[in-house]
């Protein structure tokens, strides 16, 4: 497999996003104003240890999560969006993916609200999954901008979907 530097994802297109609605009025939405995402997939293993085994351990992956992180500057509506789905312990359908921004879209125009999860186009991935807001935090610091920290805790499978169209 032969990379080059064209084929590498910049961080500022990959993104998380809420999912609402379904079949032909399912839409997906940035958190406004995001400086970074983490996604997190880990594996939990059984030991599968036997005489056999001789001096090395056996493992077989018994269970799977997923975890995703949002750092965001604070926005009064994205900050109560989630507030109130961490409050009412609401499963939320995240998007990991590339965003799809439409032509001429400037975040300082007040065009945030644009940003859209690619999800067409041949070969096109992205990943879904359910999840629980864990943790909220608000940070605001004397003289600078205030931010917040989501993490959002998968329920279930995270999965890849490639498109075809």
């Amino acid at each position: 497999m032969s990379v080059t530097p064209k084929d590498i994802t910049k961080g500022d297109d990959l993104m998380v996003f809420l999912q609402t609605g379904t079949g032909q009025q399912q839409t997906t939405k940035s958190i406004a104003y995001a400086t970074a995402h983490t996604l997190t997939l880990s594996a939990e293993t059984a030991s599968v240890n036997s005489k056999d085994h001789g001096i090395w351990e056996g493992h077989e992956v018994n269970k799977r999560s997923w975890e995703i992180t949002s750092e965001n500057l604070y926005t009064d509506e994205d900050y109560d969006t989630l507030f109130d789905a961490w409050a009412n312990g609401t499963k939320l359908n995240l998007v990991w993916a590339k965003k799809a921004e439409a032509d001429n879209v400037i975040v300082a125009d007040g065009d945030a609200a644009n940003y859209t999860a690619k999800k067409t186009g041949s070969g096109t991935k992205y990943w879904t999954g359910n999840a629980y807001i864990t943790s909220l935090t608000a940070n605001a610091n004397t003289g600078e901008k205030a931010t917040f920290s989501v993490t959002f805790t998968g329920t279930g499978a995270f999965t890849k979907t490639t498109a075809s169209v």
